[in-house]
Formats: C-alpha cells, structure tokens, sequence
C-alpha cells in the first residue's frame, strides 16, 4: 500500500483568507484577525496595545495581503485571493502617500 504524502506540502487551514483579510484591514488595532486565525494570547496583546500602536497590525496587514500570514496551526489560510491582497497594498500605499502630502501640506499652511 503506498501513501503519496508530501513532508513539503502545506495544509490549507479552514479559516478564510478574505475573512482574516478583512478583519485585520477593518478592527486590525483590536487583533480581532488573531482571534479568529487562534492566536488568542498575541489578539490579547494587541487588544491591549491598539494593535501595537498600528505597527503591529500594519505589519499583520501587509504580510496577510502577500500571502505570508499562516493560522496557529501553520497552515495556509483558505482561498486566497491575490486580488484582494492588491487591493489593500493598494489602500495602503495612497494612506501613506494622502498622509504625508497632508502632513506636508499642514506644515507649509502654519508658516
């Protein structure tokens, strides 16, 4: 009887990749996308941190949209949608790019 198991084969968790996705885009400041993937102690500590004063879950946003966000299994979460990672690198670039031309914008108004 032989097995065709892959050591190198990633399991696919059955936590969504849109649902996490999405979570950690609208309530990432609260961890709500670490409860939900099961990392219930960092959700605690982001809860407790506003997401780690945002770097934190910024970090959990950009690494969720490349793909590179596993569940506390270390399986992959499901379904994923490259188009739903762009479109929030996307949104994430031009909040920077709105920020800083704002910033800017205020400083030169106050002189």
């Amino acid at each position: 009887m032989s097995m065709d198991y892959d050591v190198n084969q990633q399991r696919e968790s059955s936590r969504s990749y849109v649902v996490t996705l999405l979570l950690a885009f609208l309530f990432g400041g609260f961890g709500i996308h670490r409860f939900y993937t099961g990392y219930i102690v960092i959700g605690v500590i982001q809860l407790l941190t506003a997401g780690g004063f945002g770097l934190w879950a910024l970090i959990d946003l950009i690494s969720l949209a490349l793909n590179k966000f596993v569940d506390v299994d270390g399986n992959e979460l499901n379904d994923y949608n490259p188009g739903c990672g762009l479109i929030v690198l996307a949104l994430i670039i031009v909040s920077f790019i709105i920020g800083g031309i704002t910033s800017v914008l205020s400083m030169v108004s106050m002189h």
